[in-house]
Formats: structure tokens, sequence, C-alpha cells
């Protein structure tokens, strides 16, 4: 079966898109379903409705400005790939248009099967490159779970819906001497181990972060310091009640946790810094505990 490909043509002259849908149509490798919009106006309703694979955007739009009808479109939808239509030879504005953020540009006399097929696709294979590896940029390689630099974002997307947020700060007990008893693959696999049972006890609504070495972050939506410090005891009890199986050997799990509820002022740093406060009394009261911030 031929690989389904679902287009948005933004084009306003209907013998353009007339050319366009029918030089489509002919492609042998690939089956192109196509939404024409007249308008930019109409683009932008289309594509808040509808997940399209790929955008082909005629840059003389009657509402639009020019090269500013393509950063509409990213400002819309930033994930799709934009392949723009320009006028005879005009590799100037083709270029101009790739620095703005299309993956691709056609001239409309070029418009044969082949090359206007083979745009689309790569437009499309390339973004996903660029997506994945903007992805990888943010994600521990180690636990797939968001890295430390996703943290900061998260944050402060957290905190501009919420009325209340909590931080808190997980630090697997002991895990140096697991390192120096079962080698560092074990501790590996330890980190991945605690990783899923974080993630699957966060669900959609708590964001989970490796935070770095053997620590984990957590931002906790509309909570208070009673229900934050509930909240991480049943994780710790979640922890400690899967033991890592390795060979048919079970290696006991234990963790600790520092909460802090993020104050009126507070940035990301001063937060960070409080639970790390509470986790060091947790782990100097014997481990395995939740500690609260002072403040």
């Amino acid at each position: 079966m031929n690989p389904y490909i679902q287009i948005l043509l933004v084009e306003d002259e209907e013998s353009d898109a007339f050319l366009v849908s029918r030089t489509l149509k002919q492609s042998v490798y690939y089956k192109f379903d196509v939404v024409v919009a007249g308008t930019l106006s109409a683009a932008m309703k289309q594509l808040e409705a509808t997940d399209f694979n790929v955008c082909l955007l005629d840059l003389g739009m009657p509402d639009g400005c020019g090269i500013e009808s393509l950063r509409v479109i990213r400002s819309i939808d930033a994930r799709i790939p934009i392949v723009v239509l320009t006028g005879n030879d005009d590799e100037a504005l083709g270029l101009t248009a790739i620095e703005t953020g299309a993956q691709d540009f056609i001239a409309k006399n070029s418009l044969d099967s082949r090359s206007l097929s083979r745009a689309l696709v790569f437009a499309i294979a390339r973004q996903n490159t660029v997506l994945g590896l903007a992805a990888d940029a943010h994600t521990d390689m180690l636990t797939g779970l968001p890295n430390r630099r996703m943290l900061s974002s998260d944050f402060e997307r957290m905190l501009a819906k919420c009325d209340h947020l909590s931080v808190a700060i997980l630090d697997i007990d002991n895990f140096k001497s697991i390192n120096s008893e079962f080698g560092h693959l074990v501790g590996d696999r330890m980190l991945q181990h605690v990783a899923s049972v974080v993630r699957q006890y966060a669900g959609d609504d708590v964001q989970a972060t490796r935070f770095g070495g053997e620590e984990f972050a957590l931002l906790i939506p509309e909570s208070n310091v009673d229900s934050t410090f509930a909240y991480a005891e049943a994780l710790l009890r979640n922890i400690e009640d899967a033991p890592l199986v390795i060979d048919g050997n079970r290696i006991s799990v234990t963790a600790s946790i520092g909460i802090t509820q993020v104050q009126l002022a507070d940035g990301l740093e001063e937060s960070l810094h409080r639970a790390d406060l509470a986790l060091y009394s947790a782990k100097q009261s014997g481990r395995n505990r939740v500690c609260a911030s002072k403040t």
C-alpha cells in the first residue's frame, strides 16, 4: 500500500491549486490527500482543526505578506514541515524561506510529479530528523526522562498555569555502594528501574526529570506541603516495594525525598535549593523518608 500523506495546500490561484493537486495525483509511490486553503486565514483554521503531514505554501496570498505568511503558519503549528512555492526561478526568495523556517522550496515552473513528491517527502523526513534531534537534546538517554535542560521551561510553564506548585528532589539511597558492590552496569539498571517507577507513578500531571547522577526532580501541580508529603511518601513505598531483579537476584531499592512549596517570588533555583536542603535532612535522619523544607 502506498504511503498516505495529507497536505495543506495554501494557494489562492485556483488554476495553480488544480495543477498542484493533479500533479500529486500522478505520483506512483505516494498517495496524497490535498486540502486547499485559498486564504491565509482559511489555512490557519485548517491547521487548528487538522493534523497535516506537510504544508505547501504560496507566499503570494492576498491576506498575507510574503515571507510573513510562513511565520504565521509556523506560529500556528511549530512542528509542521513547510515547502514554499516560488515564482519562476526565484531562488533568493526560496533561500530566505528556508532561513525563516521552511524545509524546502520549489519553483512553480518545475512542478512535475517526481520533483514535487520528493520535495514534500524529503521535507517531512528532514523535519522529523530536526524534531528528533531537539527531543534528544532534552532527553536523558539512559532513563528516557526529560533532562535538566527541560526543567527550567517545565517549571515556568507549570508555574504559569498552576495556583500552587511543589518541587521534590528524589535521591536513590546508597547508590554509590550499589555501584561499588555490583558494578556500574547494575547501577545503570538501577537508575532505569527507579526512573520507570517514578514515571509510572507521576502519570500525566506530575513532571518527572532526571536531575543528575542518582537524583530525580518532580514538579507537582496544585499541591500544598501536606499533599506533597503524602504523595512523596507513597512514591517511596512504590520504590521500596519494587526491588530490582537481575539474573534472579533481588536488589532492594530505597530513596529519600526533599520537598518544598514554591513561594510567590521564587525562581527554580531557590525552590531546588530548599528542596535539596530538605533532602539532606532526610538523608541525615536515616534515609528512606521524606522531609519538607522549613519555609
